[in-house]
């Protein structure tokens, strides 16, 4: 089963999916730092996710965790209203995000797990355990996230690892990194696997980034899932170059470890606020261009559709 915000659905059920997306930020200290990161409208979310339906697109996977902005309730909203399929997630982005008094930083690994577990099995915490009183919503994360900044994970990461390595061990949910460099997957894997969690359970984002195939290679032979997702950044990078990396990856056999996302947490990146390309890109335009590059309809399925099932599958819960 896969854990979505309006409840469990069979693996069969998920089509095409946007693996690392942003559909609602409501403030923390990642909009303080950047205000173009504030998503704050359902309206616009649901603008957005339409959008993406219309263009072939199924699900998203919305990677904004504890303390940075999510909007569990506003989650549930927008997939109400548009019909999307929507995987949450509990867990913690980098320590730069936040603050110098912040709980997280208070709190050993084993009181954190607790938290995280009980998102999983009791409902999203509706302010993100920042206000004193717990008010939960019925919906539950589908999927966890861990961040580390660079190579070596700070002494909060270091806690946030073990947290969600220990609470994914314990919910069968799978984990979603973020890693600043493809040189943090190794420690963030050995992190994870310390408290029980196997890299088939982790998919590592933004590894496109800075990453060749040759480090993507090798991050997907530990067992671990690659996240392309520096899509809709034409200034910077044309979406050519993430479909490359795709067609070499296939090409050295590793078409089963490789999905996609967008992770367009800017309000320049969406058409409902003004901006280019929108939610729409990665099914409308490169999905195309998958195609025009050689793959073959099967090898843009496991992709789009096989792996982010296999990985998104609730396992059996093992403490």
């Amino acid at each position: 089963m896969i854990t979505t915000v309006l409840g469990d659905i069979p693996v069969d059920r998920l089509g095409p999916t946007d693996c690392h997306g942003h559909l609602l930020i409501r403030g923390g200290l990642p909009v303080a730092l950047e205000p173009e990161f504030l998503l704050d409208s359902v309206d616009a979310a649901v603008t957005e996710a339409k959008e993406l339906l219309a263009a072939g697109g199924d699900a998203v996977i919305d990677c904004m965790p504890l303390g940075v902005g999510r909007d569990a309730a506003g989650l549930v909203e927008t997939a109400r209203r548009s019909g999307l399929t929507l995987v949450a997630a509990t867990g913690f982005h980098k320590d730069r995000f936040y603050a110098a008094d912040h709980w997280v930083r208070r709190y050993p690994a084993d009181r954190i797990t607790e938290l995280l577990v009980a998102e999983a099995r009791e409902g999203m915490e509706r302010s993100g355990y920042g206000d004193p009183f717990v008010e939960r919503v019925e919906a539950r994360p589908g999927i966890i996230k861990v961040a580390t900044s660079a190579p070596e994970p700070t002494a909060m990461e270091h806690t946030t690892l073990r947290a969600v390595g220990a609470a994914a061990a314990a919910t069968g949910l799978p984990v979603i990194s973020h890693t600043e460099h493809p040189d943090a997957a190794p420690a963030q894997l050995a992190a994870l696997a310390a408290e029980g969690l196997p890299a088939e359970r982790v998919i590592l984002s933004h590894m496109d980034r800075h990453g060749d195939a040759d480090t993507l290679a090798a991050a997907c032979e530990t067992g671990a899932t690659v996240c392309l997702d520096w899509l809709g950044r034409t200034d910077r990078r044309p979406d050519a170059f993430i479909v490359d990396l795709v067609v070499e990856l296939v090409r050295r056999g590793h078409g089963d470890r490789v999905v996609l996302g967008q992770d367009l947490a800017r309000r320049g990146y969406w058409h409902a606020y003004g901006g280019e390309p929108g939610m729409r890109n990665l099914f409308a335009n490169v999905v195309p261009q998958l195609a025009a590059a050689g793959l073959s309809p099967d090898q843009v399925r496991a992709v789009l559709v096989d792996t982010p099932r296999r990985v998104l599958d609730r396992m059996e819960m093992t403490r």
